[in-house]
């Protein structure tokens, strides 16, 4: 997302092109999203495992962070805890300068907690803690070779932002039927975004809405999610040279809708097949308000002409015995961005994911596992608009090929009350 900046000294002018795309989970930064965009599916051990395709699952206590209502279903208190390990790899092969690869952290985990109790046969409340969100890019000076002499400053470097979404709900069930209802606090603890010649920090709050709906019955379920987009309002600083000024800003986050059927083959076997679909439309123009006597640019308008994109999800599930259950996972993940407006702070493309995991399970008690490997179709800038020192999107600055992958590892325990 390009932030058009206009910089200055005693001796030059120099306009700066900013693009903010990184985000960084609860309290620990994700070095890549592994679905469209910047998202992050995977808030749950299960769901790792299952290529985030549980939203009409009754049974695994893990499908509750993506589908509250089978909270219901449930006929004791939940309690869950995980962490998925993120290690990306992100590299650009660029036509003019230096081959690089991101140069974020290396290994990163990301955090999730899951909690509900009931309340009567009826009504079930719980909290979720966790981090859709996530991406984090961080280039060496000199990989974008065109940006050179004055236009240096204009170069991305590091990128990123500090998310956690808090999420309350209640759940009523009515026959084989719930719908829950729920509040989601996406907090912006830390965003920070920077280029050769300057810096943007800030952090903000703002809530949403969510909603879930689950019909079981027989060897059928159905499920469905919606997550509303939240606009959250972005209070920090903008750094050029010596002068630090306060900044505005606003950052939406998309909406959220996911879909499913699972039916049981079996006393064992299980599958799932889901529809999301992230609301990245949303995501277009951002304005700055600050008051930065070095950058002449006020307010810094940003589009990035973001489309809605969809993900397709199968998860299956394999009791091996009472105690332990296999799990496996495909997704397929359309990318949101066009090659007309490609920023290389966000260098993904459509994406595939294969998972699988394990779980065993002790009295009230179940451990599980579950590794995904994420991987981008290669994406190939070769853009005949010139770059002219202003906004390098999209533009002939970026040229060259991006890889993305990524290998994700996850560990949770959960029990029963």
């Amino acid at each position: 997302m390009p932030f058009d900046l206009g910089v200055k000294n005693q001796m030059k002018h120099t306009k700066l092109s900013l693009q903010t795309s990184a985000f960084l989970c609860c309290g620990v930064l994700a070095a890549t999203a592994s679905a469209s965009g910047f998202r992050i599916p995977e808030i749950s051990t299960a769901g790792t495992a299952l290529s985030n395709a549980l939203v009409a699952n009754p049974d695994l206590p893990g499908a509750l962070p993506y589908n509250p209502a089978a909270m219901a279903f449930h006929e004791k208190g939940q309690l869950l805890v995980g962490v998925v390990v993120v290690q990306p790899d992100i590299s650009a092969k660029t036509d003019v300068g230096n081959n690089s690869k991101s140069k974020g952290k290396s290994t990163i985990p990301i955090p999730n907690v899951f909690a509900s109790g009931r309340i009567n046969n009826a009504w079930t409340a719980g909290v979720a803690i966790n981090a859709p969100f996530g991406l984090e890019t961080n280039w060496q000076a000199g990989t974008f070779g065109t940006f050179s002499g004055p236009a240096a400053a204009l170069e991305p470097e590091h990128s990123k932002i500090e998310m956690l979404n808090i999420n309350p709900n209640v759940a009523y069930q009515f026959g084989n039927t719930s719908i829950a209802l729920g509040i989601d606090d996406y907090q912006v603890r830390n965003l920070i975004f920077n280029t050769q010649a300057i810096s943007i920090t800030g952090s903000g709050q703002d809530y949403g809405w969510n909603i879930g709906l689950l019909h079981a019955q027989n060897n059928w379920s159905v499920g469905l999610s919606y997550r509303s987009s939240v606009k959250v309002k972005i209070d920090g600083t903008v750094t050029a040279g010596p002068v630090t000024s306060p900044a505005t800003a606003e950052i939406e986050f998309p909406s959220l809708l996911q879909v499913g059927a699972r039916y049981k083959v079996d006393d064992k076997l299980a599958v799932e097949f889901d529809v999301e679909q992230t609301g990245w439309s949303s995501f277009d123009t951002i304005t700055i308000n600050h008051s930065n006597t070095l950058v002449t640019a006020n307010p810094i308008n940003s589009k990035n002409n973001w489309s809605d994109s969809m993900a397709y999800r199968l998860g299956a599930t394999y009791d091996l015995s009472s105690i332990n259950q296999l799990r496996f996972g495909y997704s397929y993940d359309e990318t949101p961005s066009d090659d007309n407006f490609f920023s290389a702070r966000v260098p993904g493309n459509d994406r595939q994911m294969l998972s699988l995991g394990l779980a065993h399970k002790q009295a009230d008690w179940t451990i599980e596992f579950a590794y995904l490997y994420m991987q981008a179709d290669d994406r190939k800038i070769a853009s005949s608009t010139p770059f002219t020192g202003g906004d390098p999107n999209g533009t002939t600055a970026y040229n060259g090929t991006y890889k993305l992958s990524a290998h994700l590892f996850s560990f949770g325990v959960s029990t029963q009350f």
